[in-house]
Formats: structure tokens, sequence, C-alpha cells
């Protein structure tokens, strides 16, 4: 296993933790406000990197 892909597990981690946050701030409706739409827009672009990081050290 890459010690990169290791590191962007945990990058990943980190940031659904931040998300799960959001969905903690605006239960029980889960609405959004404009910024938070942007919060969670910038997190699955995070994660989103760190899966391809992981697929390309991983599976090649």
């Amino acid at each position: 296993m890459s010690e990169k892909a290791v590191m962007e597990t945990f990058e990943a981690l980190f940031a659904l933790t931040d998300l799960r946050q959001i969905f903690r701030e605006t239960k029980p409706t889960y609405e959004l406000s404009a910024e938070q739409r942007r919060k969670v827009k910038e997190i699955i672009e995070r994660v989103r990197r760190s899966l391809e990081v992981i697929e390309r050290e991983m599976i090649g």
C-alpha cells in the first residue's frame, strides 16, 4: 500500500467529517444556506480528488 494513498484516505475522511458537521448544523430539515452549499461543493471536490489518488495508487 502506498503512503500517498493512506494520506489521501485520511484527507477524504476528514473532509467527510466536515460534511457530517454541516449535516448536524442543519438538522432536522437539512436545508443549506448558500455558504453551506459552497462548502459542501468544496468538500465533495476534495473527496473526489482524494479518491482519484487512492484509485491511481492502489489499482493503477
